[in-house]
């Protein structure tokens, strides 16, 4: 019986190691790809409890940003590296943010995102989606994904100001094509 005993425990103990040890090796590779990563454009799906809205975007980095929505508003987000603007081009209006105060900073600053991967481990493992969660001073939460077999950046989860569950999915991601900086401006009110 002893024996038998030995040996459960011993098939365990070799399997967490193997678990731990891919575990491990994953995280490392999406480290690798991400770092990689100098800019991306895809398209997106983003949901605000039940309200779905899509486009495309662009991401260069560090902390520069063009989302184009697919709706009646025209609505473009664009960060400049320092100012979030939300516009919405039927009106002719633009709302100015600061972008650290966003949780797009953290999307935007690559380093952050590469220290999250490196200093912690996955809050989630599915057969589709790593998770890594990034919690603030504020305790406010957000959820990086990555794709489990391609490694590719995948989205985020987070709550908005209003305690609302906001999912940003990506699709059809390319990695590292040419951006211009200028790409990025924020134009006036009077230009749209």
């Amino acid at each position: 019986m002893n024996k038998k005993l030995n040996i459960f425990f011993l098939v365990i103990f070799f399997f967490l190691v193997l678990v731990s040890n891919s575990q491990a090796n994953l995280q490392e590779d999406i480290f690798k790809k991400f770092e990689s990563t100098k800019t991306l454009s895809f398209d997106f799906i983003q949901k605000i409890e039940n309200k779905k809205e899509i486009g495309n975007c662009f991401i260069k980095y560090p902390l520069l940003m063009k989302c184009n929505y697919d709706n009646l508003k025209k609505k473009i987000i664009i960060s400049n590296g320092k100012t979030v603007a939300v516009i919405k081009k039927k009106y002719k209006k633009i709302y100015y943010y600061p972008l650290k105060s966003t949780p797009l900073f953290i999307i935007l600053k690559k380093e952050k995102i590469l220290k999250l991967i490196k200093e912690n481990k996955p809050t989630e493992i599915t057969s589709e989606i790593v998770t890594f969660e990034f919690i603030d001073k504020k305790s406010n939460k957000l959820k990086i994904l990555f794709d489990k077999k391609t490694l590719d950046f995948k989205g985020w989860k987070t709550k908005d100001s209003y305690a609302n569950n906001v999912s940003f999915i990506i699709s059809n991601l390319k990695i590292n094509n040419q951006i211009i900086d200028a790409f990025f401006k924020i134009p006036r009110e009077e230009d749209l």
